[in-house]
């Protein structure tokens, strides 16, 4: 009677706290260690990339979102982690016999540890990875292409500011001949904003992208290469409010007396007042292209939660929505998100 061989050790709860609370005090080499440990134990680089280090990124993001750890905890916790991915995934060679993939984050998209860990986990999978890091210049990706001919490119995009121009990367893309594979939350809970700009296929985590490759199934999903649901000019409305962009958010940093539409009373989360009001036009104007008001209302309740979980009040935010309401008048669209929003913030504040 033969014995079966011992299963691999899984990525545990007393393992992950460890882990944790490695990153928790920066402490690198100890993070290194229970990665590299459960490889070596015979648990798949796979398995430790998604049930081990994702999860603690995802707590790392929440904890800040929560206001409990700063942005330099958050900072240091996260290279921590692109170091571990990097380490494991150097400990097992991938094959490369299923062919090439591209990866890359959109243009101003600096997110990169999520599309890191789904290159590696391809890689393991047998797909040759080539990952060009965060924020590739559209131009700097369509060259790659040329040049290297890949059997895919894939773009994550991790907030849906930056959807405006991953239309314009992903209809590029094709024209090159290169099926566009998408993934992150930045294109929607269930990618309803990548649909619409018509990529051929998405993958809302690195299991999916894995199946779909390995099946193939991509061939079949509706629209896809040149069916974009929206024009990739954004229509007049959208074109409008860019370039009334500049304008908008002089004038509403004027309304705040210079402030960030952020700043709290004791100067909690005083960022800089052009880039955070800037950001809420690009959000609004990334829902008007889209023609999505919950693109916008996402966007607004989540700072409605982050300011909240700093003793925050909204009232910078609804200065700068204001602002943007008058200086958008001939904008239907653009202000419908503008009243929703306001809805949105006062039932915030009356909980």
């Amino acid at each position: 009677m033969t014995t079966a061989p011992p299963r691999p050790p899984g990525v545990g709860t007393g393992v992950a706290d460890e882990f944790f609370d490695a990153l928790t005090r920066a402490d690198e080499q100890h993070a290194l260690d229970v990665a590299g440990g459960l490889v070596a134990a015979g648990t798949p680089v796979a398995d430790v990339l998604l049930d081990l280090v994702g999860p603690a990124q995802q707590r790392v993001g929440l904890l800040w979102q929560r206001g409990e750890w700063s942005v330099a905890q958050e900072h240091a916790a996260t290279c921590i982690n692109e170091r571990v991915v990097a380490a494991v995934g150097g400990l097992a060679r991938g094959s490369g016999e299923r062919g090439h993939i591209v990866l890359g984050c959109l243009d101003g998209e600096w997110h990169s540890l999520p599309a890191r860990i789904v290159g590696e986990v391809l890689r393991q999978h047998g797909w040759r990875v080539t990952f060009l890091g965060a924020s590739v210049p559209t131009a700097h990706l369509v060259s790659y292409l040329h040049e290297q001919g890949p059997d895919v490119v894939a773009v994550s995009c991790a907030l849906p500011v930056h959807l405006p121009g991953a239309h314009r990367t992903i209809a590029a893309a094709q024209r090159t001949g290169t099926p566009v594979l998408a993934g992150g939350p930045g294109f929607g809970a269930d990618g309803r904003w990548a649909r619409l700009l018509g990529v051929d296929a998405y993958a809302a985590t690195a299991t999916e992208a894995v199946g779909l490759l390995d099946s193939g199934r991509w061939a079949d999903v509706p629209g896809g290469a040149g069916h974009a649901a929206v024009p990739e000019s954004g229509g007049a409305e959208y074109c409008g409010l860019r370039a009334r962009r500049s304008a908008l958010v002089r004038d509403a940093v004027d309304a705040l007396g210079g402030a960030s539409p952020l700043a709290g009373g004791g100067g909690t989360l005083d960022g800089d007042a052009y880039d955070d009001t800037g950001q809420l036009v690009d959000f609004l104007a990334a829902a008007v292209y889209l023609q999505d008001r919950d693109l916008f209302l996402d966007h607004v309740r989540w700072l409605g939660l982050v300011l909240a979980a700093r003793g925050v009040p909204t009232t910078g935010v609804r200065t700068t929505l204001d602002s943007l309401d008058a200086g958008l008048h001939d904008f239907p669209f653009a202000q419908g998100c503008i009243a929703d929003a306001r809805t949105v913030l006062a039932a915030e504040v009356s909980r």
